[in-house]
C-alpha cells in the first residue's frame, strides 16, 4: 500500500528479523533497531518446525537452515531410564519442507540477519525505542540515542519485556510466572539420539533435540521458586542434583558438567494478549504479544508467522491501515492461543507427576493417547497460514 512506505521493526530476534526481511523485501524502506550492542544471541537452540520453515522458504534461506541444522521426523515420550512409552512420527511437512529441523539458536539469527541486510533493511544495534507519538498518519519515535524520526508502522518484535506492548495495554498485560523452570545446555550428541526425546520423571521432565551431526542440547523442566536465582552460584552442581533420577546418556551428560559447562537457566512466563494487537499504526507480535511453555516448540515459529501476516496484510491488504491491522489480529490470535493453550496444559499434565503411582497412570494414559493427541496438534499447525 502506498501509504506504508517506511516501517521501524523493534527488537533483532527471529520475529523482528523475518518481518524487516520481508518488509525490505517488498520495498519499504525498513530500519530495525536491536537493544543489545551486538548479535551474541544468547540461548542454546530451537526447533523449527514445518510451519515456521515454510516462512524461511518465502525468505530464500530455507536451504540455509537445512544445511546448517539437523532434520527429524519424529519424537519419542521415554521414561526416565529410556524406556519408550510413545513413538510419534510427525504428521507435518512435504516434499519440500521437513516436520522439523532444529539448530543453534545463534545460527538462525545469522541466517535471518543475512536475509533482512540482503533485502536492504537498515539494522542499528544498542538503540531502545522510548517514546511514541502517532498522530494518525505517522508515528513520531524518539530513540535512547537521543535521536527522533517519523515513520509510517511500528512493529514491535521486541520480545517478553516489551516496551512496545507498554506502549498499547500498559501494565494490565504481562508475562506471570507459571512456576516452573527451563534447564538448558549443549552437549556432544549421541548417536542414537536422532529425534526429539522427551524423558518424563517423578517431578520433572528432561529432554534432547539434535542440532547438528555433532550437537545436542539437553534441557530440564521443573518447580523452581518464584524468585529463583542462580547466577553466581555453581549452576553444574545444581543442574547435577536435578537430573540424577534420569539414566542412560542424561546420566552421561549430568556426569561431566563443570564449572566451564554453558548453563542456562530460565524461568517459565506465559502470557497471551487479547487482541487486538495494535493501537493506532503501532503494532506487536512474537513474544511482545504471546509467550509459550516450549512443549510444541512454536515459540519462535508462531513469531516468524507473526511476521509474515503482518507484512502481507499491511502491504497487501484493502482499506484503512486500522482495517489491516485487525486482520493481522484477527488472523494471528486463534493460532497463537491453540499453542499457548496446548502447550500450557501439556506443561501442567507432565508436573503433575509427583509420585511413582502418578508415573504408572502417566505411562498408560500416554500409551493410549499421547500420539494421537500431538496428531491432532500436527494437523493444526500444519495448516498453511
Amino acid at each position: 500500500m502506498p501509504d506504508i512506505r517506511r516501517v521501524l521493526v523493534i527488537g533483532g530476534g527471529v520475529g523482528g528479523l523475518t518481518a524487516a526481511a520481508f518488509f525490505a523485501r517488498r520495498g519499504v524502506e525498513t530500519v530495525l533497531i536491536e537493544r543489545r550492542p551486538a548479535f551474541d544471541i544468547p540461548g542454546i537452540g530451537l526447533g523449527q518446525p514445518a510451519n515456521a520453515l515454510r516462512i524461511y522458504d518465502k525468505l530464500g534461506v530455507l536451504d540455509e537452515i537445512l544445511a546448517t541444522g539437523f532434520s527429524y521426523d519424529r519424537m519419542f515420550i521415554l521414561d526416565a531410564q529410556r524406556r519408550l512409552i510413545v513413538d510419534h512420527k510427525f504428521l507435518m511437512g512435504d516434499e519440500r519442507v521437513p516436520p522439523f529441523c532444529a539448530l543453534s539458536r545463534l545460527e538462525l539469527h545469522e541466517i535471518l540477519l543475512g536475509a533482512a541486510q540482503r533485502a536492504g533493511a537498515d539494522i542499528r544495534l544498542g538503540v531502545t525505542a522510548d517514546a511514541f507519538h502517532d498522530d494518525g498518519d505517522r508515528v513520531d519515535v524518539a530513540f535512547s540515542n537521543g535521536m527522533r524520526d517519523a515513520f509510517d508502522l511500528v512493529a514491535g518484535f521486541d520480545g517478553i519485556r516489551s516496551t512496545t506492548r507498554l506502549h498499547l495495554v500498559g501494565t494490565a498485560f504481562a508475562p506471570r510466572y507459571s512456576g516452573y523452570g527451563a534447564w538448558r545446555v549443549q552437549a556432544a550428541r549421541p548417536d542414537e539420539v536422532r529425534r526429539m526425546e522427551f524423558m518424563q520423571g517423578v517431578g520433572c521432565k528432561t529432554g534432547a533435540m539434535p542440532l547438528s551431526n555433532n550437537v545436542m542440547y539437553l534441557f530440564h523442566i521443573r518447580p523452581e521458586a518464584p524468585d529463583a536465582n542462580f547466577d553466581g552460584q555453581d549452576r553444574a552442581s545444581l543442574f547435577r542434583e536435578r537430573l540424577k533420577q534420569f539414566g542412560g546418556f542424561v546420566a552421561d551428560i549430568a556426569a561431566s558438567l563443570n564449572s566451564e559447562s554453558d548453563i542456562v537457566y530460565s524461568p517459565i512466563e506465559p502470557m497471551l494478549l487479547p487482541w487486538p494487537w495494535f493501537r493506532g499504526r503501532v503494532a506487536i507480535g512474537g513474544d511482545a504479544a504471546h509467550v509459550v511453555a516450549p512443549h510444541l516448540t512454536q515459540g519462535a515459529a508462531m513469531a516468524a508467522e507473526d511476521a509474515y501476516v503482518l507484512v502481507r496484510e499491511t502491504l497487501g491488504g484493502e482499506g484503512p491501515i486500522e482495517d489491516r491491522l485487525m486482520r493481522y489480529s484477527r488472523l494471528r490470535y486463534p493460532r497463537c492461543a491453540f499453542v499457548y493453550s496446548f502447550s500450557g496444559q501439556w506443561l501442567h499434565d507432565e508436573q503433575s507427576v509427583r509420585t511413582p503411582h502418578d508415573m504408572e497412570a502417566a505411562r498408560g494414559e500416554l500409551m493410549q493417547n499421547g500420539s494421537a493427541r500431538i496428531g491432532a496438534s500436527d494437523r493444526v499447525l500444519d495448516e498453511r497460514v
